[in-house]
C-alpha cells in the first residue's frame, strides 16, 4: 500500500478500532502466554504508582492552587481541571513509558506471534533473538530521548501560555495530542523493530499515516486511564498497532542496510 495522505477525518475515526480489535483478539489461545507477562508488569507498575502519589492527587492540587497570585483567582476551577487532566494524563504517560521499558521485549515477541497469525508467516529483523531483546530496550531509551526534548519544549510553550487568559484552556488538549501521538509511536514500534527498522524511518512511517495513528493512539490514551482496563491494554495496543502496521505496511523497504 502507499503512503499517500489520505482524508484526515476518515484516518483519525479508524485508527481506534485497532485498539478494539486487539482487545477482541487477547482471548486468542495462542497468544495468551505472550500477554500474561505484560499484564503482570501493569499491575506491579498500577500498585507502585498508585501508593507512589494518586492518593496525594487533591493535596497536591490544593497546596499548588493555594500559591496562586490574587489575581489568578477567578481561574482557580478551570485551572483545577487543567491540573487534573495534565495528573491523569502524566499517569497515563509515565504507567506506559515504565511498562513498555520493562516488557519491550516480551511485547516484541507478541507482536511477531500476532503478525505470524495473521499472515502465516514471522518479521524478520536480521537479528538473533538476544540482539532484538537488547534493541528492544536501547530503542524504548532512544524513544524516551526523543520525547523529551520534545517535551521539554511543549512544557516551556505551556509556561508561557499558562499566564494567557483564554489560550490557557488549550494547555490540556495540547498535551493529550502529543501524549497520543507518543503513544501511537511506543505501540507501533513493536512491528516495525521486528524489521529492523531504522529510528528514522520510523518517524518517516509514522508521519505518513499520522491522522490514523493519533486516533489510535488517542484511544489508548483514554483507554490507559479507566481502571482495570489498563491492566491489558498494554496488550491489546500491541496487538492492535500489529494489525494497523500491517493495513497499512508500505511497498518500499525501511530496513536497516544488511552489514
Amino acid at each position: 500500500m502507499n503512503l499517500i495522505t489520505r482524508n484526515p477525518v476518515t484516518e483519525f475515526t479508524l485508527g481506534p478500532s485497532y485498539l478494539l480489535r486487539g482487545f477482541a483478539m487477547l482471548r486468542e489461545p495462542s497468544l495468551r502466554r505472550y500477554v500474561i507477562i505484560p499484564i503482570l508488569i501493569n499491575i506491579a507498575l498500577i500498585v507502585g504508582l498508585v501508593s507512589l502519589f494518586g492518593w496525594q492527587l487533591d493535596s497536591w492540587l490544593d497546596a499548588w492552587l493555594s500559591n496562586l497570585p490574587g489575581w489568578l483567582s477567578w481561574l482557580e476551577t478551570v485551572l483545577w481541571w487543567i491540573g487534573i487532566i495534565l495528573s491523569t494524563l502524566a499517569f497515563c504517560y509515565v504507567f506506559t513509558l515504565l511498562a513498555n521499558l520493562i516488557a519491550s521485549p516480551f511485547n516484541g515477541m507478541l507482536s511477531a506471534k500476532v503478525e505470524q497469525l495473521i499472515t502465516g508467516r514471522a518479521p524478520e529483523s536480521g537479528m538473533s533473538l538476544a540482539g532484538e531483546m537488547a534493541d528492544g530496550v536501547f530503542g524504548e531509551l532512544r524513544r524516551l530521548r526523543w520525547y523529551g526534548g520534545r517535551a521539554l519544549l511543549l512544557a516551556l510553550v505551556t509556561l508561557v501560555m499558562f499566564f494567557v487568559p483564554v489560550a490557557n484552556l488549550a494547555i490540556a488538549p495540547m498535551w493529550f495530542i502529543f501524549g497520543a501521538f507518543m503513544l501511537s509511536f511506543e505501540y507501533l514500534d513493536q512491528p516495525m523493530a521486528n524489521r529492523g527498522m531504522r529510528f528514522d524511518a520510523k518517524l518517516v512511517r509514522l508521519r505518513a499515516r499520522r491522522w490514523r495513528h493519533l486516533g489510535f493512539g488517542s484511544l489508548v490514551t483514554l483507554a490507559t486511564a479507566i481502571p482495570l482496563a489498563n491492566l491489558v491494554v498494554m496488550p491489546a495496543a500491541v496487538i492492535g498497532a500489529t494489525l494497523l502496521y500491517l493495513d497499512t505496511e508500505p511497498t518500499i523497504d525501511l530496513r536497516r542496510p544488511s552489514t
